[in-house]
């Protein structure tokens, strides 16, 4: 087997805990069991992989390099092996895919709908809205009432005022058949996710996950505010069993060798707020001194050697000598 460990064109990859900084590329490759050539994903459709390959690639916040990286890793995956595999890519900064992801697998107990009509939303207020794209809390909503949902309605499911008088002209000239038609197509859409809201929160947990290694942090939510993600306000601290625990049973179904959860934890047990299985924030194994292995039936503490480089590739060994 080869493995193809695919840069952006300026040879970023990953995150390192800023938009500016990438992993040591040429340390990863050194730390991976395997022969392995460096390339960028430009040169993904010009070569010719053998079926046991393995393609290591990144994803990028840039929505447009994410998308192209959407059609290439298409073809790629249906060559050899992708790692992150597609679904992790299709979630990356896409809440919605996220819902379907977990529904059709059926984790994460935390019911939840993917609508672009607001007329379509489902589940009884209060609820959590989100747009699909955006981190640190950005473009979330908690709706309590119909006066919230009206307020998200004019901001994200309004048309301009030139199409507005547009389909008043249009209303004269067409067919109430044809303007049905024409009206439903500029009603106003949005991608949008609603989530369960889970009450009482004091705080959540941000579990990173490579291989076998889980490393935690505690979240607070901020003041006046229903999330603790983008509050700032995190420490480092082990996770409960039971958030951990339930982290395992979430590993088990995203299939990948690394990933992100933002877990919250009631009385009434865990649920799954969001994930990412590429390009994610490092800061709890930046940050914290300990990790927390699954042995004998039990969590042991580690310690944490904070090497981003090193946890990669040992997420990436251990994945790809299972699998």
């Amino acid at each position: 087997m080869k493995v193809y460990i695919a840069t952006l064109p300026n040879g970023f990859f990953g995150s390192a805990g800023c938009s500016w900084q990438s992993l040591d590329v040429d340390k990863l490759s050194a730390l991976l069991d395997y022969d392995v050539e460096i390339i960028t994903i430009n040169d993904l459709m010009n070569i010719e992989f053998d079926p046991d390959d393995t393609v290591i690639y990144t994803s990028s916040d840039e929505e447009n390099i994410r998308l192209y990286l959407r059609d290439v890793m298409h073809f790629i995956n249906k060559k050899c092996r992708i790692l992150p595999n597609y679904n992790m890519l299709l979630a990356h900064e896409n809440k919605g895919f996220q819902e379907l992801f977990r529904t059709e697998l059926g984790f994460g107990n935390l019911r939840g709908n993917y609508f672009f009509d607001i007329d379509d939303s489902k589940l009884t207020m209060p609820k959590v809205l989100k747009t699909i794209s955006g981190a640190g809390g950005s473009g979330e909503y908690l709706a309590k009432n119909k006066s919230d949902i009206s307020t998200i309605k004019n901001k994200y499911f309004e048309v301009s005022s030139k199409r507005k008088i547009i389909k008043l002209q249009r209303r004269i000239k067409l067919k109430s058949s044809e303007f049905s038609i024409y009206s439903y197509r500029h009603k106003g859409f949005s991608l949008f996710v609603e989530q369960e809201f889970v009450p009482n929160l004091s705080n959540d947990f941000k579990v990173l996950v490579f291989g076998d290694r889980y490393y935690g942090l505690k979240r607070t939510v901020g003041k006046n505010e229903f999330r603790a993600s983008g509050s700032g306000l995190f420490e480092c601290v082990k996770p409960p069993k039971e958030v951990l625990d339930f982290a395992r049973s979430v590993v088990d179904k995203i299939d990948n060798p690394y990933v992100s959860l933002d877990i919250a934890q009631s009385d009434d047990g865990c649920y799954l707020i969001e994930f990412q299985g590429t390009n994610f924030s490092p800061l709890a194994l930046l940050k914290c001194s300990s990790r927390y292995v699954y042995f004998n039936n039990k969590w042991v503490e580690e310690e944490n050697n904070k090497d981003l480089e090193e946890n990669f590739a040992y997420a990436l060994n251990t994945f790809l000598s299972y699998n």
